[in-house]
């Protein structure tokens, strides 16, 4: 096989990627996105055919399981067939789970093969994508480019409820849902692979091996990128708690939860396509830092909020603010430290979203459990302690890194 040519040293890197890579590569995140938000009405699709409560939670959790596993071998399978053929593959899957969610009222079983495939695939994509874009940009620009991959991610997400509760009004069916969500996610799959044979001709640095083994986990956890790890752990648990309960939180202010979860998608998408540009030219720490007060204030307004709408609104657009730019930001850090600790950039980067996975799909247990304990305002108070303790690790962080950089 006859060597690449366009692989450069780190410092010969551009600090921009052309469009013709990055308008397709946003637009096919959005499509799995969406897909992967599909499971939010996943309930309501099999209820409409006659299909249990027990069997969708048991689909989810299918897909739950498969998303934490598929984690832990994505690298293995992207040092296999290649970073970005992977990452459509991955697109391919998730095109083949809508169609087995569109099928479900044929057979049931086709609805478990979609859950076990939309983890795999959303998976592999969501921990393989930030590498790819890490290899062919400089270090000062990795942040603008996560932050817009992380935005067009939350459009997605956010986007799939409402269009799919549009779509079945017309269509009489959330199962026809599936069938459009299918065709968008093939075009995204195209997308993806217009993407990937530009992003092959562009200046990148050498990739090594990805796959992550025990080895390289407890050497992220030994250097300092551990702290923006585990920070980033805490602000899903706060994330997973707050949006599980985000009923009963509604409910105990006479609210409508649609209201949360329509203002924090539209601040989260519009700070991440807004200061995408800029959020570069600031030093991570003091980002971070910025961010923590916000998620701290944000969460604090909703506690001592009594009823008020314009409150409810007010705390969750600084909550959107600060919780929402968190996840590029704390991902940069770790990729930031990593280059100085002589740390793993592919190791460290997957670890970081395994730590995320973890927060999200463990906490809300927990959360049922301080919930039922003392009730919605003790889960409140709970979240605001996770955030402070992020503060900690943070100012923790400062002090091991000062005088490094």
């Amino acid at each position: 096989m006859t060597p690449a040519t366009n692989i450069v040293p780190v410092e010969e890197l551009p600090n921009a990627v052309s469009l013709e890579v990055s308008i397709p590569f946003m637009l096919g995140s959005i499509s799995l996105a969406a897909s992967y938000g599909s499971s939010f009405f996943l309930v309501d699709a099999l209820r409409s055919i006659g299909q249990s409560t027990t069997t969708a939670g048991a689909v989810i959790s299918t897909g739950t399981i498969a998303t934490i596993l598929c984690s832990l071998v994505a690298g293995r399978i992207a040092d296999a067939l290649g970073m970005m053929q992977t990452i459509t593959l991955a697109a391919a899957m998730t095109a083949i789970a809508m169609i087995c969610f569109a099928s479900a009222s044929i057979l049931t079983v086709f609805a478990y093969i979609g859950g076990l495939l939309l983890g795999v695939g959303w998976s592999v994509f969501y921990i393989l994508a930030p590498l790819q874009v890490l290899c062919h940009v400089r270090a000062d620009a990795r942040i603008k480019y996560l932050t817009l991959l992380s935005g067009s991610q939350m459009l997605g997400i956010g986007l799939a409820a409402p269009l799919a509760r549009t779509i079945a009004g017309v269509a009489g069916s959330y199962i026809a849902v599936y069938a459009l969500f299918a065709a968008a996610c093939l075009i995204g799959t195209v997308l993806l692979g217009f993407a990937g044979g530009a992003l092959a001709q562009a200046p990148q640095i050498k990739m090594p091996t990805v796959r992550l083994t025990f080895e390289g986990v407890l050497g992220a956890f030994k250097s300092n990128t551990r702290y923006p790890i585990i920070m980033i752990g805490v602000g899903a648990c706060v994330f997973a708690g707050l949006s599980t309960f985000q009923t009963l939180y509604a409910a105990s202010r006479a609210q409508s939860p649609d209201t949360f979860f329509l203002v924090f998608t539209l601040t989260a998408v519009f700070l991440r396509f807004a200061v995408a540009p800029a959020i570069g030219k600031f030093r991570l720490e003091r980002v971070a830092a910025f961010l923590i007060v916000c998620t701290i204030v944000g969460l604090v307004i909703l506690f001592v909020n009594a009823g008020s709408t314009a409150t409810y609104i007010l705390g969750t657009t600084i909550f959107a603010l600060g919780y929402g730019l968190s996840y590029s930001t704390l991902n940069s850090m770790v990729v930031y430290i990593a280059g100085f600790d002589g740390t793993s950039l592919a190791i460290a980067s997957q670890v970081f979203t395994l730590a995320y996975f973890i927060g999200l799909f463990g906490f809300p247990y927990i959360a049922a459990q301080i919930v039922k304990a003392g009730g919605i305002d003790y889960l409140l108070m709970s979240t605001i302690m996770l955030i402070g303790a992020d503060g900690v690790l943070l100012t923790i962080q400062v002090f091991s890194t000062s005088g490094k950089h």
